[in-house]
């Protein structure tokens, strides 16, 4: 608690006291406004050029209080048969029939948040105008899993937005096709930046007259990285689990541990590490016959879920550091049910 009382030996101090480097929030009226980009409308798939930050200069002059235009040119189509989507589209087939859809309304508010995010917002009618936008997929379902997982295999995604979208059969145009039948897409967009409920502001546009709408759109945000470990480098975030071939002709896969969730354990990569360093003791004890031993100096640390509920720590093992690259097991289905995943990071022994 802070405390209300000042000594009396000490009160001709103060002045000789700094102040505290409290944040200047008039800088902000001072600055541009930040850039905002929207995905694109009625495309399948969208990866933007990669833009280097500007190189950071000392202050010499207050900056530039002129805004970026993002505008983006009106263009006309030509009536060419468009992709079409996996969603289901309403009958009739009319703006408000897609916004109204219970059906389409239900696939956003059922989806299971996917393990290692936070959810932003659900069900809104606008999909995200932020900063840093890192790409758009487009889904054959409306799949917060796998959309987590475009964001964990894309370094500095920090959230994704999924949503669904009322697109054109055809590219539409003025005199021959202005108003075609729509298909529905699930869309997966990846952002860089924190994004909050209030940048959930496209809402579509007009192509001719046919009208773009968005409904059922949901932002997630990833959690915070594991802390790092004693004695290890890490944790490298890793877009699935690892799966490494062999060294040479080598093995380097020493096995796995799985430690399932309760009471008494929940995600915490140090059970890995230890895991890794007990290893490493029982191999040496334990040689092979030439008297060789394999040293644990790596491990994969992630989530297992089933159907998108957390069922323990998976702890992977290996005599060989593996970069992100390697990182390709997503999961698999087994039937109907399917395991996935999650917060999967990587440390290695110094």
């Amino acid at each position: 608690m802070r405390s209300t009382l000042v000594l009396p030996a000490l009160a001709g101090l103060t002045l000789a006291i700094p102040k505290p480097q409290l944040t200047n929030i008039d800088v902000l009226d001072k600055l541009p406004d930040p850039v905002l980009v929207s995905a694109p409308l009625a495309v399948a798939k969208d990866d933007p050029p990669d833009v280097d930050a500007p190189p950071i200069q000392p202050i010499t002059t207050p900056p530039s209080t002129k805004k970026r235009d993002v505008s983006l040119e009106r263009r006309d189509g030509n009536c060419a048969p468009q992709p079409s989507g996996s969603g289901p589209v309403p009958n009739p087939d009319t703006v408000e029939a897609f916004k109204s859809s219970s059906q389409l309304q239900a696939f956003a508010t059922n989806a299971p948040q996917p393990d290692g995010y936070s959810t932003v917002f659900t069900n809104l009618d606008g999909s995200l105008s932020a900063s840093n936008y890192m790409g758009l997929y487009t889904l054959t379902s409306y799949d917060t899993l796998t959309c987590a997982q475009k964001c964990d295999a894309a370094p500095g995604c920090l959230a994704f937005n999924l949503y669904i979208e009322r697109d054109p059969t055809l590219d539409p145009n003025n005199d021959n096709c202005p108003n075609p039948p729509s298909t529905t897409n699930y869309k997966c967009t990846l952002w860089g930046a924190p994004v909050v409920a209030e940048e959930a502001t496209n809402k579509g546009q007009w192509r001719d007259q046919f009208q773009v709408v968005i409904t059922g759109s949901n932002a997630y945000s990833k959690n915070a990285p594991p802390p790092a470990i004693n004695g290890y480098d890490g944790p490298t975030g890793l877009g699935g689990a690892i799966n490494a071939p062999s060294d040479n002709g080598k093995n380097t896969y020493l096995g796995y541990q799985f430690f399932p969730f309760n009471q008494g354990q929940g995600y915490d990569p140090q059970t890995c590490a230890d895991a890794c360093n007990i290893q490493t003791g029982y191999n040496k004890r334990h040689p092979n016959a030439d008297g060789t031993y394999d040293s644990c100096v790596f491990f994969n640390a992630y989530v297992l879920s089933q159907n998108a509920i957390p069922q323990g720590l998976y702890c992977s093992l290996y005599s060989k550091t593996w970069g992100p690259s390697y990182a390709t097991n997503t999961g698999q289905f087994r039937g109907n049910d399917r395991y996935s995943v999650s917060r999967s990071y990587s440390y290695s022994l110094h």
